[in-house]
C-alpha cells in the first residue's frame, strides 16, 4: 500500500510540471505574438522620362540615346525597372538607359514599385528615341585625306569567293567570305585593263548630315572595269565596249566619265558560318563575326570592279589603306583592297 501511495504521490507531481511547462509555453507564445499591422500595396505609381538633349527642335534626342527614367509611388520600398525583359533594381527610383539601334525607335520601359509583404505595382512608359551613328574619327580622316586607287602592287587587291547566292554551299551568313580564296589577283594582274588609272577622292564629310561628297576620276583612258552584265544594265548598255566573253563576261575598257555622289558610312557587323581564318571567331555560335562599317554610295557609285552594288563592307582598314567586300549581281563576294596614293 506504501508502494502505490509513492507511486501516486510521484505521477501527481510529473503532472503538475508537465501542466506549470505547458502554461509557461503557452505564455510565451502569447507573448511572442506580433502585429504586423495592414499591408498597403505601393499606389500612386509615376514614371517620367528624360531624353537628353530633347527640345522643340530635337523632339526625340540629341542623337545619344540616351533616356533618365524616375519613379516614385506612395508606400514603395524599393523600385525595379525593366527594360526588354531585363531587370533592375533601383532603391531610389531612378535609371539611365542608352539605347543603340539607328534611327527614331519607340521603347516601352516598365517600372514596378516595391512595397511591404511583396505588394507590387506597375506603370510602363513608351518613349521615341534617336540614335545617330557617328563614325570613327580616325575612319573619316583617312578617307578624306588625299586620293585613293586599286592597291595594283599587292596579292589580292582583286578577287572573289562564296557570297550570297543561292547555291552557294559555304551558307554565307550576311556578307560573304572574309578573305578571296576562289580567286586572288597577282600583283598588276590586271594591267591589261582600265582599273589602274582610276583615281577615288572622298571629301566635304558633313557629320550633321552625316554624309560626304565621292569623286571617281577614270583617269586617261576614260574608262572603267567590271561585269558585262550589271554594265549593261545600269550604267547605259554597251557604250560601244567589247566584252571578253565566256567564261568571264567582263567590260575590259567601259567608256566611262568622271563623276560625283554621296557617300555615308553606316556600322555593319559581317558574320560568317566557316572558321575562315581562325581571326574574330565567336564559339559559341560558330560563326565568325567582323564588327565593322559600310561604305553606302548614292547613285551608281562604286569602287574598283564593277559588280552592281553600291555598298562596300570594310573588313580591314588603316590610314593608307582598306580592304572591303561587296556583293555582287551574282549574289558572290567580290573582294577589293585601295590605297592612299
Amino acid at each position: 500500500m506504501k508502494k502505490l501511495d509513492i507511486i501516486f504521490k510521484t505521477l501527481m507531481s510529473l503532472t503538475i510540471v508537465i501542466f506549470i511547462t505547458s502554461c509557461e509555453i503557452d505564455s510565451f507564445a502569447e507573448s511572442d505574438e506580433h502585429s504586423f499591422g495592414e499591408i498597403i500595396a505601393p499606389s500612386n505609381v509615376q514614371i517620367t522620362a528624360n531624353v537628353v538633349g530633347q527640345d522643340a527642335d530635337n523632339p526625340n534626342g540629341d542623337g545619344s540615346g540616351e533616356v533618365e527614367f524616375t519613379v516614385t509611388a506612395d508606400n514603395a520600398i524599393s523600385y525595379k525597372f525593366v527594360n526588354g525583359g531585363a531587370e533592375t533594381v533601383k532603391a531610389d527610383g531612378k535609371i539611365t538607359y542608352t539605347f543603340t539601334s539607328l534611327g527614331v525607335n519607340s521603347y516601352t520601359i516598365s517600372a514596378i514599385a516595391m512595397g511591404a509583404g511583396g505588394t507590387t505595382s506597375s506603370q510602363n512608359i513608351t518613349v521615341d528615341v534617336l540614335v545617330s551613328y557617328v563614325p570613327p574619327a580616325e575612319l573619316i580622316a583617312a578617307l578624306t585625306t588625299g586620293t585613293w586607287k586599286m592597291s595594283k602592287d599587292e596579292k589580292g587587291h582583286l578577287g572573289v569567293a562564296a557570297g550570297l547566292n543561292a547555291d552557294n554551299s559555304a551558307n554565307a551568313a550576311n556578307w560573304g567570305a572574309p578573305i578571296p580564296w576562289w580567286w586572288s589577283a597577282d600583283p598588276l594582274a590586271k594591267a591589261n585593263t582600265a582599273i589602274y588609272d582610276d583615281r577615288y577622292t572622298f571629301s566635304d564629310w558633313d557629320a550633321d548630315a552625316g554624309k560626304g561628297k565621292f569623286s571617281f576620276n577614270v583617269g586617261p583612258d576614260g574608262a572603267i572595269f567590271g561585269k558585262e552584265e550589271p554594265m549593261k544594265a545600269d550604267l547605259g548598255g554597251d557604250r560601244g565596249a567589247t566584252s571578253t566573253g565566256d567564261p568571264n563576261y567582263e567590260y575590259e575598257f567601259y567608256p566611262y566619265e568622271n563623276y560625283e555622289v554621296e557617300f555615308t558610312i553606316v556600322p555593319f557587323t559581317a558574320r560568317w558560318d566557316w572558321n575562315q581564318d581562325g581571326k574574330y571567331e565567336d564559339t559559341d555560335a560558330g560563326q565568325e563575326i567582323y564588327p565593322g562599317e559600310k561604305i553606302i554610295f548614292s547613285g551608281k557609285g562604286f569602287l574598283g570592279f564593277y559588280v552592281g552594288n553600291q555598298e562596300f563592307f570594310i573588313w580591314e582598314r588603316s590610314d593608307t589603306r582598306i580592304r572591303y567586300t561587296t556583293i555582287g549581281f551574282d549574289g558572290n563576294s567580290w573582294h577589293g583592297i585601295i590605297n592612299n596614293e
